[in-house]
Order: C-alpha cells, then structure tokens, then sequence
C-alpha cells in the first residue's frame, strides 16, 4: 500500500481509539529493513519526549525487520509508556497472547526481509550471468549501453580513451616500479583526469584491484550478518562483460600489491629488527625494509631502500640490519636518553608548568561561557514550547535542536568537571633523579630481548631516521615525548660505517 494509503490508514485507527493525532512522521522511500530513518528515529523521540497514549504504525515490518533492533525500539515504547498499536493486524501487545503474537511476527518478518534479500541477490547473479548491468556509476574504463536484445537493459562496454588509460594505470604498476601515489602524480601532470577529477593514491589503489576491469561482476564480499569482508573464496564471482585489462597483467599487479602488504606486515610487527619501519632512505625518501642473503652457513640480514629493491628507483645499498640496530642503540642511549637531553627537557618543562595555572583558568571560563550560551538557547525554546504546546511551528524541528542542545550540555557539563579535577602539576625532580631515570631508561633498553617492544618505545619519540648510502645517518626526534609530553623535533646526525673507526658523530 502507498505511504498515503497508510498514514490514512492509521489515522483511521486514531479515530476509532478515540485518540488526536499530535504528528504525522514517514519516511518515503525508505525500507523498514533499516533503523537508520531519521522520521522513525524522530517519532520514538517525540513519545519519549511527550509520552503521547498511542504509537500507531502500518504493521510490523514498517517498525524493524530484525529482531534486535525492534525489540530494543519497543523497549523505549514501553519505558515512555506509550502503547504500540499495529494497523494492518489486530495485536493488543498489552495481553501475554498479544506479546507473543507480536514477537512471532517479528521473526516473520526478519525472515520476510532475508528471502527478499536472497531473490534479489540470485536476480542479480542472473543478470550479471547474462551480461548485464545491475546500475550504478560505470567502473572507470567502460560505459553503459542498451543491451541489443533488451535496449530496458544495459550492458557494460570498454570507453576506448579511459581504457586505454586503465592499461597504462596497469602497465606502470607492473613493469615501471610505480606505485600508486606515483601514478597519480604522474597522470595529474600531464592532465589527465578521472573523469574531470585529480587522481589520487587512493583511487588509484581502488582501481588496481577492482575486478571489474577484467570483466567479472562481484558478489557477497560482505557478509549481512556481521558486515566484515568474507574470504575471498566465498565471494560469488561471474564473467559478465568484456575485459579491459589482460588476466596475465592483471595477475601480476596482484601479486606485487599482495608482496608488497605481506612485505608491510612483516616489516613492522613480526620483524626481529629492532629499526624496521624507523628508516627512511635518504636517497629517495622511501622506507628501508629488511631483506636477507644466504650465506655457506647462516642466513645475513640488512637494510635496504624498498624502492631501489622492488622498483629500481637508484642503486641499492644495503647495511647489515644487526650491527646497524646496535649501533643506532647505542646512540640513542648516549645522545637522546642521556642526563643532559633530560635536563633540558626538564627545564622545558617546568616553563610549561609556570603558565598552567592561566591556561586552566581559560580553559574552564571558555567552557562556562559555551555552556551558558547553550542553557540559554534551550531555555527560549522551552518558552516556545510552553507557549503553543503540540501547536507550536516547526515542532519537529524544535525537538531536534532540543535534542541537540541537550546532548551538547551534557557534553559541556563533562568537560568543565574533567577541567576543574584538573590538579596543578608539581615537578620536583633532582639532578640525581635525573641520572638515575636516565640510567634506568638505557638499561631497560640494553637488556631488552624483544624487539618488538623497543621499536615500539623508539617510535614514540623517534620520527624518522634518515640513512644515506655513504653511512651518514641524521636521527630526528622529539625528546619530551620519551615522558609522554608534546614537543618538537629535534636532528642528530651521526656517521656509521661499519668495520672502520670512523663510527663518529660529524663535528668531532
């Protein structure tokens, strides 16, 4: 039945309960299947807000479609004290029949809208079996045509120019060494557009494993139930339209895109490199990943440019990964936990602590006066409210900003208690605490047997480590953020050439 028949409907059963409707709420065009309809959502917040006698909707369907979410919305019915009242069925949920009988219906229903789903995924499975397109905006590189033998439908064909684009998008990340933040680069420089919009990393990304591109149609990535992707194996697959890019090519930018994210995890969590993800190639500015060489009797490990490695950007270097972890250690030991860098970041600190006490004040009087500002305008509206009552104009929309506000006051009440248990820092630390914290710090840090966990330390105040290939290395990091504080960056350079004496910092 049409949303008019509907409201009419249910305005029917008002009258015959002998009830004034106060408001009309409906959502054209939404499906009950979904929670997330503003009308809906306004509805339940007007009767907790004004506890009307009667909630009158169609039927159950129109209220939810699963089971969780209509058994929680009817819970804010019955804590309002509003009575659900159901127009296309007779159901008194106020009787222990009626309350079963409605949860029954609310399992029909869930079950309803699951067949719905299931026809119309095997709909689209069928259409896209027989070539067709299910709608929506064309994958970049083809077009939507009239199917001959059915012009109602439409059929995806290769856009000459934008495919022609797809395989060079595709022939740059196979055989150039380009990445995908490259690639948008490169094409935004000489001006070619993703249909009148700048390429980014993203899309770019997005493109190069869209299957669409080798003319399959791909279904049930998801799953309903719990919203995380399925395995690949479990999607539903099917050739529906012409390819664009050739399976071999295809199958290649796979392979190097699924090296490359294996390559990312391995270098990060599962690495037994205490710096791995910590250097940056001071030739190109890509990150130095580990890589291994077997020798007669044991396996070698170093540190080399990704991008002189997989994508022959420049001349590789490499440094063995183990002695260049000790070595940078021991730096960061000497230069970046020692007592004098402490001592300054105690003293920067005590500076910060001296303007405290204004900052707080500020703080607190901003969020007062925000506060107040807000109180104010809830106040003027529930005069409005007092004033007409249900008649009052725009009502909907007075319950929203009511909404609104109240949300925002509470939010305000929050951060001005959380402002005011603030308490005034106290520093008091002693030079002999100073050598003492520092020396605790580098022992931890020599006796450590996981590198996991002291990559994890360093990266808190280590922003990047930059390695050059004649063994110059320029250490950036951020002192204060070693006791959690924010700061600024601050270089090091140091000089490491390993097997000489010359492992020096440059201004000795």
């Amino acid at each position: 039945m049409p949303i008019s028949g509907q409201v009419e409907r249910c305005q029917q059963k008002a009258s015959d309960l002998d009830a004034a409707v106060l408001q009309v709420f409906t959502d054209d065009g939404l499906s009950g299947r979904s929670d997330a309809r503003p009308a809906f959502q306004e509805a339940l917040f007007y009767c907790e807000a004004y506890t009307p006698d009667y909630f009158i909707v169609w039927s159950s369907s129109r209220f939810a479609r699963n089971r969780a979410d209509a058994a929680f919305n009817k819970r804010r019915l019955d804590r309002a004290g509003v009575r659900l009242v159901y127009v296309s069925m007779e159901v008194d949920t106020g009787t222990d029949a009626g309350w079963l009988l409605d949860g029954v219906m609310e399992i029909f229903d869930e079950w309803y809208s699951r067949q719905i789903s299931s026809d119309t995924r095997r709909s689209m499975v069928r259409n896209a079996h027989n070539g067709y397109w299910a709608g929506g905006r064309p994958p970049f590189g083809y077009r939507p045509e009239p199917a001959p033998e059915d012009p109602k439908r439409k059929r995806l064909v290769p856009e000459p120019r934008e495919a022609e684009v797809v395989r060079e998008i595709f022939d740059l990340r196979a055989n150039g060494g380009v990445g995908a933040l490259q690639i948008a680069q490169l094409l935004n420089e000489r001006g070619i557009t993703n249909r009148g919009k700048r390429w980014n990393k993203t899309v770019i990304g997005y493109l190069l494993r869209n299957e669409a591109l080798i003319g399959q149609t791909v279904f049930g990535r998801k799953s309903r139930e719990t919203g995380r992707r399925r395995p690949r194996d479990q999607w539903i697959v099917v050739d529906s339209h012409e390819p664009v890019v050739p399976r071999d090519l295809w199958d290649r930018v796979q392979a190097l895109i699924d090296n490359d994210a294996e390559n990312a995890a391995a270098s990060s969590a599962t690495s037994q490199h205490i710096f791995t993800g910590l250097l940056t190639c001071g030739h190109c500015g890509s990150g130095m990943q580990t890589e291994s060489a077997k020798g007669r009797s044991k396996r070698y490990w170093y540190y080399n440019c990704r991008a002189a490695r997989l994508e022959q950007k420049h001349d590789p270097f490499r440094f063995p990964a183990p002695e260049l972890d000790e070595y940078l250690v021991d730096q960061i030991c000497q230069v970046v936990l020692s007592p004098d860098a402490l001592r300054e970041v105690y003293q920067e600190l005590q500076e910060a602590v001296a303007g405290w006490q204004v900052e707080h004040s500020q703080r607190r009087q901003r969020a007062l006066d925000q506060l107040q500002q807000v109180e104010r305008r809830n106040s003027n509206l529930y005069e409005i409210l007092e004033l007409y009552g249900k008649d009052a104009p725009n009502l909907g929309d007075l319950t929203r900003r009511m909404r609104a506000n109240n949300e925002e006051v509470k939010r305000l009440e929050q951060e001005l208690a959380r402002i005011e248990a603030e308490e005034r820092p106290e520093l008091k630390i002693s030079d002999a605490d100073l050598v003492e914290f520092s020396e605790t710090l580098v022992d931890v840090v020599k006796t450590s047997t996981s590198p996991k966990k002291l990559r994890t330390f360093f990266a808190g105040f280590v922003q990047r480590t930059i390695v050059e290939a004649d063994g110059h290395l320029t250490i950036e990091y951020d002192p204060q953020k070693i006791i959690n504080r924010p700061g600024g960056a601050v270089r090091d350079a140091v000089v490491w050439l390993p097997g000489t004496d010359s492992n020096r910092r440059p201004s000795d």
